[in-house]
């Protein structure tokens, strides 16, 4: 009976890294995309505002709203978690392998919080923008 003969199977694991990598990749898009519209947000803003007071576009407005810097905010968050993502998908794939896996809570801890944070400040500029 050779080595590879008694190596564990650890297909299921396997499967379970590149279901979250996939599960990682999906929220990234939808991020992403949620950034897009969040961005696009105050141009329908500025269109909508024409059409209902019959204006022009100043030539003096500001062309980076604080919409379309949250949206790319979320654009850029987007792109650094697949990276992120990616890495993590690496490191548990090589801890597999070494049969070492250990799940990081520290990644849950972060998340949430930074998700939370984030839904506070897009819930303070919907305030703001409001009143």
């Amino acid at each position: 009976m050779s080595a590879e003969d008694r190596k564990p199977d650890r297909s299921t694991q396997h499967l379970a890294n590149e279901r979250t990598f996939l599960a990682w990749i999906r929220t990234c898009i939808a991020i992403m995309g949620l950034g897009f519209v969040v961005a696009r947000f105050s141009l329908f803003l500025r269109e909508f505002s024409i059409l209902t007071k019959n204006q022009t576009i100043p030539p003096n407005l500001p062309s980076q709203s604080s919409s379309t810097i949250l949206g790319m905010s979320m654009i850029g968050l987007g792109i650094l978690l697949i990276i992120y993502a990616l890495i993590n998908y690496l490191k548990a794939q090589k801890d597999i392998e070494a049969g070492k896996y250990l799940p990081r809570h520290s990644t849950m801890y972060i998340a949430s919080i930074g998700l939370a944070m984030f839904g506070a400040i897009v819930l303070v500029y919907l305030i703001l923008i409001s009143s």
